[in-house]
């Protein structure tokens, strides 16, 4: 797309900036205990967006939170 709009763009020399979420099951939550250990394993499992978008490595950088379901 950025060739079509006449942009350079160099992605050796691009930082990325991703989001990383970390699930955790609490007491008392919306879901049986159960049901949020499956959820929070599932989420930790997910595919990790970098290797998905084929980022290089060294130019990544994920800041990240903790929720709780």
């Amino acid at each position: 797309m950025c060739k079509q709009l006449e942009l350079e763009f160099e992605p050796l020399k691009t930082s990325y900036f991703l989001s990383r979420e970390i699930i955790v099951p609490s007491p008392g939550g919306g879901m049986t205990q159960w049901q949020e250990r499956i959820f929070a394993m599932m989420a930790k499992n997910a595919s990790n967006a970098a290797e998905y978008f084929k980022l290089p490595a060294n130019r990544v950088l994920e800041l990240g939170t903790r929720i709780e379901i």
